[in-house]
């Protein structure tokens, strides 16, 4: 036994054991996934987001009322997002992005049944992606 060969995981098999759940790599992750919909947010919710944006998550107008809830919630994924960039890849930022992300979730969910409101594809899409992202933040920030 003590002349068995060393054998090197494949590519894919890193994800088993690290991959996209290393500090660096979810870091960035983070970065990109809640600094994208930051700024678009924080710019103009209603142009990116609205019944008529680039990327409608919504059926009905958001009005001043959601344009101030979107503003502000893009304020706060913008600042979490800027950690990674301001004070490099650490563990309690993924695992304050992975509890923000699990936070998220029954509101996600409840727009997503709401079909009134909300446009169903856009959150059905967006559900499954968002419990994956917030995994590998909480795995690679110690959460979990």
């Amino acid at each position: 036994m003590a002349n068995q060969p060393t054998v090197k995981p494949a590519p894919l098999l890193k994800l088993r054991g690290g991959g996209v759940t290393d500090l660096d790599t979810a870091s960035l992750l983070g970065a990109i996934y809640y600094g994208s919909f930051g700024v678009t947010l924080l710019a103009n919710p209603s142009m990116f987001y609205g019944k008529d944006g680039f990327l409608p998550y919504m059926k009905a107008e958001m009005g001043p009322v959601g344009t101030f809830f979107g503003r502000a919630f893009g304020a706060m994924m913008t600042g979490l997002a800027a950690i990674h960039f301001t004070d490099g890849p650490n563990a309690a930022i993924l695992k304050a992005m992975a509890i923000a992300g699990i936070c998220m979730l029954p509101q996600m969910y409840a727009n997503f049944a709401d079909k009134d409101n909300f446009v169903e594809l856009m959150w059905g899409l967006q559900l499954p992606t968002h419990v994956v992202v917030s995994y590998i933040l909480g795995k690679a920030g110690g959460l979990f």
